[in-house]
């Protein structure tokens, strides 16, 4: 039988932060060298491209104080990484991701899958190229980007089709966020970004690992517009009816209820979302892990592989168990995947 399955997992979180004091008393720098002023000039375009003066947004910005965001996001810090740059991140996992151990010889990826947010496509695409070369292994690569917490999922699913469909049998699935200036850190009253990064290996036929029983992602057109809910100084709003929806759905496709579910990984795009969503979905008997396996920030495309790999380094895995991962960005993309833990072929649930 071809399963596809997580075979492999790793991330990086810097041990560095930010308190919300430090990181509110931040002013912008001058933009110096090609890339920055690059950068700056996507970002103010975009904002131009929302009706919304950067100006405006710079006095939302200034309008902020610690004791309200940490009441409202229930964060006290982020995570923030002083040397390495968005595709160094994306190296460094993978690399640890494809150690081999000992003097074992590891065959090469046949595709990397790189998700990053970026206003500016050209800088997610360049990173996925960097990781080919550098690693010198793999086809013509792929990167997603723009989705945030979905963002993953959506490559674990074109990941899924390309095994499908194709000659390709071991896949690295890499996402990173590595945010600076001119992006802003503080989304509103929703949410505060950290950097980090986690990636996965994924194979076809293999026969230990956690295989994939469903994937769904929706990509509605959006609801929001981020940096208009910045300005106006609002939380962002969720989709929470149409996630649970889709997480049921999702079981439902992988043929088990929530009762089934072993492990839980949590999200945090905003405070309460992870309880509302293992509350309304029934999922009261899944374990998501000690408090601090959110510690960090909110990692946008980065979130969902970081806190998976968290868990699984602590977690003792049978077979049959299932975990259930779930995600979402800031413009109503909704993202779940079911998995199932599987040990030389034995798997005691029914799919």
């Amino acid at each position: 039988m071809n399963e596809i399955g997580i075979v492999a997992s790793s991330a990086y979180v810097p041990a560095a932060s930010r308190g919300l004091v430090q990181l509110l008393a931040e002013r912008q720098p001058h933009a110096e060298g090609r890339t920055a002023r690059f950068l700056q000039a996507c970002f103010e375009e975009n904002l131009r491209m929302h009706g919304i003066a950067r100006t405006a947004l710079d006095a939302a910005q200034a309008g902020h104080d610690a004791p309200t965001l940490q009441e409202v996001t229930g964060m006290v810090a982020v995570a923030s990484e002083p040397a390495l740059e968005a595709s160094e991140l994306l190296l460094r996992v993978t690399r640890d991701l494809l150690q081999p151990a000992g003097e074992a010889t590891v065959p090469p990826v046949s595709t990397f899958l790189v998700c990053h947010t970026c206003l500016e496509n050209d800088v997610t695409i360049s990173a996925a190229c960097r990781l080919q070369s550098e690693l010198q292994q793999g086809h013509v690569p792929f990167a997603i980007g723009q989705l945030q917490g979905a963002t993953f999922l959506m490559a674990l699913s074109l990941a899924a089709d390309l095994m499908a469909t194709s000659t390709d049998d071991r896949i690295v699935v890499a996402a990173a966020e590595r945010w600076s200036w001119p992006y802003t850190r503080v989304i509103g009253h929703t949410t505060l970004l950290g950097d980090g990064a986690g990636a996965v290996l994924l194979e076809r036929g293999c026969t230990r690992g956690w295989m994939l029983r469903a994937v769904r992602v929706q990509t509605p057109p959006p609801t929001a517009e981020v940096y208009r809910h910045i300005v106006q100084g609002q939380p962002l709003p969720l989709n929470l009816d149409g996630l649970c929806a889709l997480i049921l759905d999702t079981l439902r496709e992988a043929g088990c209820s929530p009762r089934d579910i072993a492990i839980l990984v949590p999200h945090q795009l905003s405070r309460h979302l992870a309880d509302c969503v293992r509350r309304r979905c029934g999922l009261h008997k899944a374990w998501c892990g000690p408090a601090d396996i959110l510690d960090g920030g909110y990692l946008c495309a980065a979130e969902v592989p970081v806190r998976m790999h968290r868990l699984l380094q602590q977690a003792v895995a049978h077979p049959g168990d299932r975990m259930l991962l779930w995600g979402l960005g800031f413009e109503g993309a909704l993202a779940c995947a079911v998995l199932e833990y599987v040990d030389q072929g034995v798997s005691h649930g029914n799919h």
